[in-house]
């Protein structure tokens, strides 16, 4: 009788040991899951705020169904301006484009040209430039998405009211280690990539 009372007492014991081991189990499981998922929302922030201020050389590759042209650009980005100088490119090297507000300004010093469009609606989405594909990717009437992948972030965009059908898709590829891009790809609405565009070398500031 009485090992039958001890036998009762070490089965009880042990139920409880596991009910409690399942608690605390699924509740360090599931707030576990919450840490990683915050900490990959967070980093995802972060890393698109930093777009919004950074120096750039790029290399962009523009394909359409006949030629494909190569451009080696350099970027400024902040929270007053965007621009950029192309400084190798067959007929267009050396033209300038700066992006102020509503105002764009492209020029050339080695033919003296400066043209200023005011007002001008952004209707290209300036997709060669990161604060676009920040402001993208946080617009909320946009399909996002963010994964992994060989130690790389690969966080996507589909544009859903974007009247240019060449610029349809973005897909940006980030180290994780150093929190940069190292390349962007934009598709048309067939999912078809029309500009590939290689960091080659940036600095967020």
């Amino acid at each position: 009788m009485i090992k039958a009372i001890k036998l009762n007492k070490i089965i009880i014991f042990g139920m409880i040991f596991l009910i409690i081991f399942g608690i605390l189990y699924y509740k360090n499981f599931l707030f576990g899951n919450n840490i990683i998922k915050n900490r990959s929302t967070n980093q995802t922030d972060e890393i698109l705020n930093a777009m919004r201020n950074y120096h750039a050389e790029i290399t962009v590759t523009v394909s359409s169904n006949k030629t494909q042209n190569q451009y080696v650009i350099e970027q400024e980005v902040n929270q007053e301006q965007s621009k950029q100088e192309i400084k190798v490119g067959e007929n267009i090297e050396g033209v300038k484009i700066e992006l102020n507000q509503n105002n764009l300004k492209i020029s050339n010093a080695k033919l003296n040209l400066e043209k200023v469009y005011e007002n001008y609606q952004n209707l290209l989405n300036n997709s060669l430039f990161l604060n676009s594909f920040a402001t993208d990717y946080q617009n909320k009437e946009n399909t996002s998405n963010c994964s992994e992948e060989n130690g790389e972030m690969i966080l996507e965009v589909k544009l859903n009211k974007n009247q240019n059908t060449y610029i349809n898709h973005k897909k940006l590829y980030v180290d994780t280690k150093t929190g940069k891009p190292t390349k962007m790809e934009i598709k048309d609405n067939t999912k078809k990539e029309t500009i590939c565009i290689i960091y080659n070398n940036i600095e967020f500031k």
